[in-house]
């Protein structure tokens, strides 16, 4: 996302923080969303202004935080005239926690929020005026986060808190209950807490990572010192009475079974899509919500529409979360990794799952040279994008080398999206299709995913 303020070095575009005196509270009427969810205002000095807590249509007071001569970055200070959209958030914690910013939506209008700014952008950024919108992928509105890191802070000897960080601050929130986590992993807070408390080498420990997957709900414990006998002792009899499988992380990812279920590999945590079994360890990164997931690689399957005729490249691919489903489909498909064990764990998944048309590698494709070309990159004829927030622009210029007709563009930052999908525009595709991903409920979040063919 482009940085919004940008004080020139003359100081003629100061950016103030104190305000309160600076620029007076204001009161004005909500006219839109950015596609990180806050309110636009256009006031009645000319300003733009991008307010925090506000709905469309609200009239707020407004306390501006930031602003230059062109923009003001504020937050809601009191809803005057509220919307029909607007509602009670759920969660106790909402107004410190970091982790949500817009229960205070109704969930279906924070969907139509989000596809609303993000139609806005690509109006605006591609020159595009009727926009080729299909149906929004959602999931359930509450208790869909299946793994969370929660951290730890001691106050005392034996006073801690246990949660997630508070918005804009190190400060740990003490959570006793979360309602996007998974009922089963929010359901061990209160427990967790108190066991580590019972710990004598308890301030070793400074993170706790939760999965709840398809054969085990999974505790990791991330610790800087080993923990004694005893310690060791408590934890395994507590991962017992819970049923959950129970990991000690130390430096460097070398990890330690404390508890192991019967229905569990050890270290090696799994989940199921498409018939595909997906093993990965808990320094992999996975999809935080499986229905979402779940909707989000059937569809991806068919907009692509692979055949057993297609060759398909899969960049980005990670643990293969895309191209197991596609290889049951396709000829061939090339997966494509920056980090070598992703690429050594897709070759081990698609091993597990017997198939054997998968071609996994370690490579940078943005310095792709037609002289050039890896032996093992054959023509393609679709192509597979899910990038991180960065996105893929390096990438996307080198795109007419490998010429592929169909593009599926997968991205969980609406800006670099735009950037690229232009890039593309450029090189002759079109967009055919768009859709939101509702991934996150009640954040901020934005993810998509665009179908592009010459």
């Amino acid at each position: 996302m482009a940085k919004i303020f940008n004080p020139s070095k003359s100081g003629k575009n100061r950016k103030h923080k104190s305000l309160a005196k600076q620029l007076p509270d204001f009161v004005a009427k909500v006219q839109s969303y950015d596609p990180e969810g806050k309110g636009i205002i256009r006031t009645e000095t000319g300003r733009i202004a991008f307010v925090t807590g506000a709905l469309v249509d609200e009239v707020v007071k407004v306390r501006p935080i930031t602003y230059n001569e062109k923009i003001i970055k504020g937050e809601t200070l009191e809803v005057l005239e509220a919307s029909d959209k607007r509602v009670e958030p759920k969660c106790v914690h909402f107004d410190v926690c970091g982790g949500c910013q817009i229960q205070y939506m109704e969930p279906a209008h924070q969907t139509a929020a989000k596809q609303s700014a993000l139609n806005s952008l690509f109006q605006k950024q591609l020159g595009l005026t009727d926009i080729p919108w299909q149906p929004a992928i959602t999931g359930p509105d509450w208790h869909y986060r299946r793994t969370a890191r929660l951290s730890i802070w001691f106050d005392s000897d034996t006073s801690l808190r246990l949660g997630f960080r508070q918005a804009k601050s190190k400060q740990i929130v003490d959570v006793e209950q979360c309602p996007i986590l998974v009922q089963s992993l929010t359901n061990l807070l209160p427990s967790l807490k108190t066991t580590i408390q019972s710990l004598t080498s308890r301030k070793s420990i400074t993170h706790i990572q939760l999965y709840a997957l398809d054969n085990c709900n999974t505790v990791i414990f991330r610790v800087v010192n080993p923990l004694n006998s005893k310690d060791k002792e408590i934890l395994n009899l507590y991962a017992q009475a819970q049923n959950i499988n129970l990991i000690l992380e130390h430096e460097d990812h070398k990890f330690e079974q404390i508890s192991l279920l019967n229905n569990t590999t050890g270290t090696e945590l799994e989940y199921v899509i498409e018939h595909c079994r997906f093993q990965f360890s808990p320094e992999n990164f996975i999809q935080v919500n499986a229905d979402v997931n779940q909707q989000m690689v059937s569809q991806a399957i068919d907009w692509l529409a692979p055949t057993k005729e297609d060759v398909v490249l899969d960049l980005f691919s990670g643990i293969g979360n895309f191209t197991l489903p596609l290889a049951l489909k396709s000829k061939q498909v090339f997966a494509v990794e920056g980090v070598n064990n992703m690429v050594l764990r897709i070759k081990q998944n698609a091993e597990l799952n017997q198939i054997d048309n998968i071609s996994a590698h370690q490579a940078d494709l943005s310095k792709l040279q037609l002289k050039y070309k890896p032996q093992w990159l054959k023509p393609i004829d679709k192509l597979l994008l899910d990038p991180a927030r960065d996105g893929a622009y390096d990438v996307v210029k080198k795109i007419p080398l490998l010429a592929p007709n169909t593009i599926l563009y997968v991205s969980c930052n609406p800006s670099t999206m735009v950037r690229d999908i232009k890039e593309l525009q450029q090189s002759g595709y079109k967009l055919s299709k768009l859709g939101l991903l509702n991934m996150f409920p009640h954040t901020a979040h934005i993810e998509a995913m665009a179908l592009l063919e010459k």
